[in-house]
């Protein structure tokens, strides 16, 4: 399965150095986020029940993208990427069973503590939330996470009330050297340019 992940560059220095790269969480931006961490711990708590779990050391996932676009299997367009002011894209083959993937989409519902609905109408989103909002906080919490299980669908919807799949990203424990198929570097001020192929 190709899929990129884009990455300090520092990263890729290690990636070249180790032949290997995993998440160290004290260094990630959105794990230090407070209103972020409960999700992501959700999202690490899916793949360690989902995949094979990582060996003891690597407690935190990598993201990546499957499709970045207009549900076409793409890299990110690099006009929209700029999480760093020097950073990396890495295009890599992964096997499937190695990746969770999930709706970028619907992981919105998940980083902002919503219930996700499965409504199709008006009617059914109004009734449903009335019905959510008559819960106790206990049950709401057990519904809400319930609901997020719907982010792993992303199979590719286009109706008003059925989007779905536009925008798919991955998780996996592990990058190695080995599945590295081609690399652009980012760097703030200066033209995008390869620096890897195989």
């Amino acid at each position: 399965m190709i899929m990129w992940t884009i990455q300090p560059y520092y990263v890729y220095q290690q990636l070249i150095s180790n032949g290997f790269f995993y998440c160290n969480p004290n260094k990630s931006e959105n794990l230090k986020h407070p209103d972020f961490k409960l999700a992501y711990q959700w999202m690490t708590k899916q793949l360690r029940a989902r995949l094979a779990p990582p060996c003891n050391q690597i407690t935190t996932p990598l993201w990546a993208w499957y499709r970045s676009y207009d549900y076409h299997h793409q890299r990110p367009d690099f006009r929209w990427t700029r999480d760093y002011p020097d950073e990396v894209c890495i295009e890599f083959d992964i096997p499937e069973e190695k990746v969770l993937l999930s709706d970028f989409e619907g992981w919105h519902f998940v980083l902002n503590d919503l219930y996700y609905s499965s409504a199709t109408s008006e009617k059914e989103l109004e009734q449903g939330e009335r019905r959510f909002d008559a819960l106790s906080k206990v049950e709401q919490q057990h519904i809400k996470e319930r609901s997020w299980q719907q982010i792993f669908d992303i199979t590719s919807r286009h109706g008003e009330w059925t989007r779905n799949g536009e925008i798919v990203q991955g998780c996996f424990w592990l990058l190695q050297l080995n599945q590295v198929r081609r690399v652009w570097r980012l760097k703030k001020g200066e033209r995008v340019h390869e620096i890897y192929s195989v």
